[in-house]
């Protein structure tokens, strides 16, 4: 069928799409905690809302940056393994 070259592409270039996403997320969010505190009825519940949602964020960057900061972002990975579809268990 097709027959692709040996190539290796480091691990680290999954963080371009991660990093455009959380870029996304905080762009939102920011958005997002703005209106609330503008426009939405002063109570509260609207404060409560607004530090769960900022606490929430924080805790969840936080258990990501600890466990991607454990990876091995220096490891290689080659593409043509995952096309060709090779069978791992000899079947």
């Amino acid at each position: 069928m097709f027959d692709f070259p040996s190539v290796q592409l480091p691990i680290w270039l999954l963080l371009i799409p991660y990093g455009f996403g959380i870029f996304l997320f905080v762009l939102y969010g920011f958005f997002n905690v703005y209106h609330l505190l503008r426009f939405a009825t002063y109570s509260f519940g609207s404060y409560v809302l607004v530090t769960l949602f900022v606490g929430g964020s924080i805790i969840i960057g936080a258990l990501t940056f600890s466990y991607l900061g454990t990876f091995d972002w220096t490891v290689t990975w080659d593409p043509s393994n995952f096309f060709n579809l090779k069978s791992t268990i000899g079947i």
